[in-house]
């Protein structure tokens, strides 16, 4: 297999959130785990937005720690991604010849053509120290033993952030449509107004409810066609985010869409969310203004961003 097959294909089947559970969980008892834990967390935000090189950098300390098999899984398709081959192959040689022997890792030394008679220690130790510091291979790692060996984990990241984010965010939806009814118990006693709203109403409403619904399964280009209608009095806020958040994920938001949502709604309850996008957005098109956007969502104490957006600063 092609060594940058082999790194796509493990970046998008390694179990993120059951790794990072697994740190958490030992984090409880282990103070060393419970950093790594928190740093875990940045790396996969990191690899949701594409910084390849800040990930594969940051998750060098956990290399050096007694993990399961898939941390160094994705520490190579991290490097490979950030530096290419050679560098993966260098980072793969500085392991431990009980990680280099790992069944886990098989395909890894396959696509570097690394033979086991080059680690100079004799079979049989290495795989007693896997026996110490990995799960067996009947069971994979992190991952319950009843649960398939290929079973596919969304990652943890700003989808799953996003996720939570959008939770919080419920309670403020249903205030939104108690408001929009009570305007529409009020529009109902004008008859001139509500004959001539009635067509736009009945057929062109986003139904935010829903799109929020799809958001959360990641059904962006269904979210994206309810959202070509008109925000409902009210909504008007929410909808807006909500089309900015879909049009991100599908790659067609520019960093003016997120400038003019902020300009329109300066007070927004969604601002932390836009203006971390737009943070991020001008990080990939190497303008220097997104220091200044993310220190802004750095200081915003209390939002899910804040932490994440300093950790970025601090690159």
């Amino acid at each position: 297999m092609d060594i940058r097959t082999l790194a796509e294909r493990e970046l998008s089947e390694l179990p993120l959130f059951d790794m990072t559970e697994w740190l958490a969980r030992k984090g409880e008892y282990d103070p060393s785990f419970r950093l790594v834990a928190s740093e875990f967390g940045v790396i996969t935000t990191l690899l949701d937005h594409g910084y390849y090189e800040e990930a594969s950098e940051r998750i060098v300390p956990l290399l050096g720690m007694k993990v399961p098999a898939a941390f160094h899984r994705l520490g190579l398709a991290l490097e490979v991604k950030a530096n290419g081959k050679k560098a993966a192959k260098r980072r793969f040689r500085s392991f431990s010849s009980a990680v280099i022997q790992h069944s886990d890792l098989a395909e890894w030394r396959q696509a570097f053509k690394f033979d086991k008679k080059w680690l100079g220690l004799p079979l049989v130790v290495g795989l007693a120290a896997v026996a110490l510091v990995f799960w067996p291979d009947s069971e994979p790692p992190v991952v319950t033993p009843d649960e398939p060996d290929e079973v596919v984990v969304e990652t943890v990241t700003e989808e799953e952030a996003l996720a939570e984010r959008l939770e919080e965010l419920e309670a403020e939806v249903a205030r939104l449509e108690k408001e929009n009814e009570k305007l529409q118990d009020s529009d109902e006693q004008k008859p001139e107004e509500s004959t001539e709203e009635a067509p736009d109403t009945s057929t062109d409403v986003v139904p935010l409810a829903e799109v929020e619904s799809l958001v959360q399964g990641k059904q962006y280009e269904k979210a994206d066609r309810l959202l070509d209608g008109n925000a409902k009095v009210g909504q008007e806020q929410a909808v807006g985010f909500y089309r900015l958040l879909v049009d991100n994920k599908l790659g067609q938001a520019d960093i003016a869409d997120y400038a003019a949502y902020l300009e329109s709604y300066p007070e927004s309850g969604y601002k932390a969310d836009v203006l971390w996008m737009k943070g991020i957005a001008e990080k990939k098109a190497n303008d220097p203004a997104y220091r200044e956007t993310l220190t802004t969502v750095s200081e915003m104490e209390g939002t899910y961003w804040a932490p994440i957006a300093k950790s970025v600063l601090e690159e």
